[in-house]
């Protein structure tokens, strides 16, 4: 929000109530309210308390080191292979999977990018050629990004994402390269439980993600 100190009410109050209108159309629909905003910035985070925001989420930067002995094994029931990209048609199939999950999209022009960097992989678990579980990764120097990780609702708790992360941490230290970084939100549970399954350690707080249930 850019307002004047005078005006971020009245700014506010309108974006409330457009939101509550929306709310309104989908009967009985959760719906949560929320903006972001730099760590540091103490000015806008006391402005949102005041409006009546909850301070309990945020991004935050989280780094797992591949562990010297890694856990092996593939879950029974599903084949473990690369993602295929060889077309155009592919690769977009393989974004509407990894979007279908996301708030913002990835596009075929990053992954044309990833594809060149040495800490890149799109991996997955598949069960009578449909996926299960997939994972992309990507990065230039000794760490690698983990980008996203998805699983179907019908087979999550089953362990398949951390299996994943473990059967392309494998292939990443064949390449040099040390642990991963990922990027969760402090109020979604299984990204939280993920990383504690994994052993990683929280690295820094990038954005405050104050909110307020409508």
């Amino acid at each position: 929000m850019t307002a004047q100190p005078s005006a971020r009410y009245l700014l506010f109050g309108a974006l409330t109530a457009r939101a509550e209108i929306i709310k309104d159309r989908y009967n009985g629909l959760k719906a949560r309210l929320y903006t972001q905003l730099d760590a540091t910035d103490a000015d806008m985070q006391a402005f949102y308390q005041r409006c009546g925001f909850q301070m309990d989420d945020a991004e935050d930067l989280f780094y797992c080191p591949f562990p010297y002995s890694l856990p092996a094994g593939i879950p029974m029931g599903v084949q473990y292979a690369s993602v295929p990209l060889e077309s155009e048609r592919q690769q977009d199939a393989f974004l509407q999977r990894l979007n279908d999950m996301r708030i913002t999209p990835i596009t075929r022009d990053q992954l044309t990018v990833w594809r060149e960097q040495p800490g890149f992989l799109a991996l997955g678990f598949y069960r009578e050629g449909r996926p299960v579980s997939e994972i992309l990764t990507a990065g230039t120097g000794m760490n690698a990004s983990l980008l996203q990780v998805y699983t179907r609702a019908e087979f999550r708790h089953q362990g398949m994402a951390r299996q994943l992360i473990w059967q392309s941490a494998s292939i990443l230290r064949e390449r040099g390269i040390g642990g991963i970084y990922t990027h969760i939100f402090r109020r979604n549970k299984p990204q939280v439980g993920l990383m504690q399954s994994l052993g990683a350690a929280y690295a820094k707080t990038v954005a405050l993600l104050p909110g307020v249930e409508l």
